[in-house]
């Protein structure tokens, strides 16, 4: 065709051909579809971060699940102030144990459970938690108090202390008194409401510088020691200890 060699000769001249802003033509694959490739599409999120909201981007999972697989660094999650609220589906959420891998830092993995408190179900099989899976650290409570000048030979009731939860305690009582004829009458009394109370150890009577332990035979829920002077004429001086296994 005369004065149209370019269709003769050079027909691929003929189509039309789309060039981003560098001058560099788009990339397709063989069917013509756009492609972009990891190096091709770039997001930069603005100074204050991108955000997307639940209404905004929506991700449904496949029927065999959503697997996220992160860089050899690792994968980074920074909750916001707040902190990070997960919502698992209606029935339930599953993580398996070649699905997640939690490492906990040096110093320990804190679990802060809410108000309601956390409850862990188990599977139909039980819970099985191994020794090298939980250590558990029991704890001890330990409380003293010093009561200086008795003479009151009525008696009065001590702090009361309650033993609810407190897997084995006792109490240790020491007469520090500095007058060698300052005695002092102790017993142990145990109530339930705080209230009422009943005698369960003593009366023990305590000789200068000596010391006794009051030890419950029958639990109820608050314990205390009961004190006094033998003699209104001798003050005496009492150091009383509460102590116990958690």
């Amino acid at each position: 065709m005369a004065n149209f060699k370019i269709f003769q000769d050079n027909p691929d001249q003929a189509k039309v051909k789309i060039f981003g802003g560098n001058n560099a033509a788009l990339n397709t694959d063989s069917s013509g579809n756009l492609t972009i490739t990891s190096t091709g599409l770039a997001i930069t999120p603005p100074a204050d971060g991108l955000a997307i909201t639940s209404t905004g981007l929506a991700i449904t999972a496949p029927t065999n699940g959503l697997t996220v697989t992160a860089p050899a660094e690792g994968l980074a999650i920074t909750p916001p102030t707040g902190g990070l609220a997960i919502t698992p589906p209606t029935d339930g959420l599953a993580i398996t144990s070649t699905g997640l891998a939690i490492t906990a830092p040096t110093n320990g993995l804190t679990v802060t459970a809410p108000a309601e408190g956390l409850a862990i179900t188990p599977p139909t099989g039980g819970l099985l938690i191994t020794s090298a899976g939980l250590a558990m650290i029991s704890a001890t409570t330990d409380v003293s108090a010093t009561l200086a000048n008795i003479t009151d030979t009525n008696g009065s009731g001590d702090t009361t202390y309650t033993v609810l939860g407190v897997e084995t305690w006792t109490f240790g009582v020491v007469n520090e008194s500095l007058d060698a004829n300052a005695q002092a009458l102790v017993k142990m009394q145990i109530s339930p409401d705080g209230t009422n109370w009943l005698d369960e150890a003593g009366p023990v009577t305590i000789n200068q510088n000596g010391l006794t332990t009051l030890v419950a035979n029958v639990f109820l829920k608050y314990a205390r020691v009961y004190y006094s002077a033998v003699n209104a004429a001798s003050a005496v001086t009492l150091n009383i200890f509460f102590q116990g296994e958690l």
